[in-house]
């Protein structure tokens, strides 16, 4: 693999490559220099590395037990987490030299490309990436995600696994201060393969969990993340299938759907233009097949695919979940393009188009994937993080429909209201089951702030507008008083579910102080008149007066404020809104 990485037709390089072909790969190696300061890098993370290995292996272990689908197949990571230290048995590492021999053997490794076969199986590229041919970018996948583990799982769990019982507080800061030296080293290496996609992925995590989503440096990690994901090819699905064996091609396709998806989660949180564009990728999501098939059998088994790409098997399998992720990611890229473009042409029509394909795509999903509440207590329940994982993505569905008929029918509609209803009401599970949940995860704003904000939003607005005036009458099954309990509720959740210390923990104590007192003016109309100030309306299709009722929303809990993610005004540098949710 060349450094330049994939080009395209329109690159002056292009054509020089077509007519040379493809280059020796073993001259690559003599073009790559390790600069001093690679080196001193190199020992510290080496260092590090070696002396944490058991807690490292442990952790990233637990993440995989949790099936939090890390981007990396479990049938690579796993096998590679049992001979990653091997090299170590070869070597006197309390010597200086043998360190430093070590240290560079690994960067011959990385500026080495990986080369695959269409007979390989997992254990051949386990075998090709660690031992001898430790690389790099395995080192720092693996260190990058106990580092998010040690962020995310309880306390007393992080004690259970370290054999040595520290706490977060004594470990989090030496495997971030070696996150920071992985990043530098690993910026300068010249060559982009699948492991360095998923480490680039796993650095844009943990930028979310420490500096915010609206930090530079989270901008900058995703950036250089789809630049990766262009860099190899990945957008045109560009490796020819005897080149590669069915597990790379299906992680490739993963690593673009994940990207992607979350590219989209980032752009609708933030109301920004997402980074990758769908007219200049092969979105083909991975197959719906376990994740090292034997290549002699695979022929065989994708006659258990149906007509829509699903396995009739009714199997939970990582790429089940990443592939309905990727077509509901395509929907809402079309979604921001109608919020955020610039066109504005028949808005409603596209916005009832893109509705009814949603539809069609959600009745052909198999229905072991479709969320319902009923699945918690089933006989036959699946596991937490599972449950979770279905919740999360009816909500990622749920906000779809939200967000289109907010164009359709305007935020005062009763199709947005009753969809706003069902999102609070899945939501509020998450306080039913928490105790269920924290095992797996100590923080949930991800979707009580994302999902549930701009819901309880709307729905707080519209009864402000009616408490004075009349019942909201003309929705089916709704209950005024049944909404002022969940809306207490989701209030009152919003002391627990954030981690404590973390950005969101104070946003969420602001929120809840200014969500207390649009209840208590929706419960008693008369506490809003004894107001000192008292702000019009600002929502699109209610202007002030024009229900003949005051907005008594202040302009710091304004609908389209809150509704928009307006960071300028309200927003916390430090606030981690997709902490513990994404990996």
């Amino acid at each position: 693999m060349e450094s330049t990485g994939f080009l395209g037709p329109t690159s002056y390089r292009y054509l020089l490559r077509e007519s040379q072909g493809t280059s020796d790969s073993s001259s690559e190696l003599g073009k790559y220099t390790i600069e001093p300061r690679q080196l001193e890098l190199g020992l510290r993370i080496l260092d590090f590395f070696g002396r944490e290995s058991r807690l490292l292996k442990c952790l990233t272990e637990h993440i995989y037990g949790l099936s939090r689908m890390p981007i990396v197949p479990r049938t690579v990571m796993l096998p590679a987490l049992s001979h990653l230290w091997d090299i170590w048995d070869q070597h006197s590492m309390g010597e200086d030299a043998a360190r430093l021999r070590m240290v560079v053997r690994i960067f011959e490794n990385t500026y080495k490309p990986l080369t695959t076969s269409h007979k390989m199986r997992a254990p051949d590229l386990c075998q090709a990436i660690t031992g001898v041919n430790l690389r790099w970018e395995l080192i720092g996948a693996v260190i990058t995600l106990a580092s998010l583990a040690l962020i995310h799982i309880p306390e007393h769990t992080v004690t259970l696994i370290d054999a040595q019982q520290r706490g977060k507080s004594e470990i989090l800061p030496q495997v971030l201060e070696i996150t920071e030296h992985l990043s530098l080293l690993t910026d300068a290496l010249p060559l982009v393969n699948e492991l360095l996609v998923s480490l680039k992925y796993y650095q844009m995590l943990l930028a979310v969990s420490r500096f915010g989503d609206s930090s530079r440096r989270l901008y900058s990690s995703l950036g250089e993340l789809c630049s990766c994901i262009y860099a190899t090819g990945m957008h045109r699905n560009d490796v020819p299938r005897e080149h590669a064996p069915v597990f790379v091609h299906q992680w490739r396709r993963a690593c673009l759907a994940v990207v992607y998806t979350m590219d989209k989660t980032i752009a609708t949180a933030l109301g920004r233009p997402p980074l990758m564009n769908r007219h200049y990728c092969i979105l083909e999501p991975p197959l719906d097949l376990d994740e090292d098939p034997d290549p002699d059998e695979h022929e065989s088994s994708l006659q258990s695919i149906d007509e829509h790409g699903w396995n009739v098997d009714r199997k939970h399998r990582p790429a089940t979940t990443i592939r309905l992720r990727l077509l509901l990611a395509k929907i809402r890229e079309e979604i921001l393009e109608l919020h955020l473009g610039v066109t504005g042409a028949n808005l409603v029509r596209q916005a009832e188009d893109v509705l009814q394909r949603l539809a069609v795509m959600w009745d052909t999903c198999p229905s072991h994937m479709k969320y319902s509440v009923d699945m918690w207590h089933a006989p036959a329940s699946m596991h937490s993080h599972q449950l979770l994982v279905l919740l999360t993505l009816n909500l990622d569905y749920l906000h779809s429909i939200f967000l289109l008929h907010r164009l359709i029918s305007g935020d005062r509609s009763t199709n947005v209201f009753i969809v706003a209803k069902d999102i609070l009401s899945t939501i509020l599970v998450i306080n039913d089951e928490r105790e269920r949940l924290r095992e797996i995860r100590n923080d949930f704003t991800h979707l009580f702030l994302q999902y549930g904000l701009p819901s309880v939003q709307l729905l707080c607005t519209e009864m402000l507008h009616r408490s004075s005036t009349s019942p909201l009458t003309g929705v089916p099954g709704f209950s005024r008083a049944e909404l002022i309990r969940e809306l207490t509720v989701y209030v009152s959740c919003l002391s627990w579910v954030a981690r404590p210390g973390s950005g969101n923990f104070e946003f969420c104590k602001q929120v809840k102080a200014k969500f207390t007192r649009i209840l208590d003016e929706i419960i008693d109309p008369s506490y809003g008149t004894s107001r000192e100030s008292i702000a019009p309306s600002e929502t699109a299709s209610a202007p002030a007066g024009a229900s003949g009722v005051p907005d008594l929303l202040d302009p710091v809990h304004n609908f389209n404020t809150l509704l928009d993610w307006d960071i300028d005004s309200f927003w916390d540098p430090r606030l981690d809104i997709f902490c513990g949710s994404v990996f």
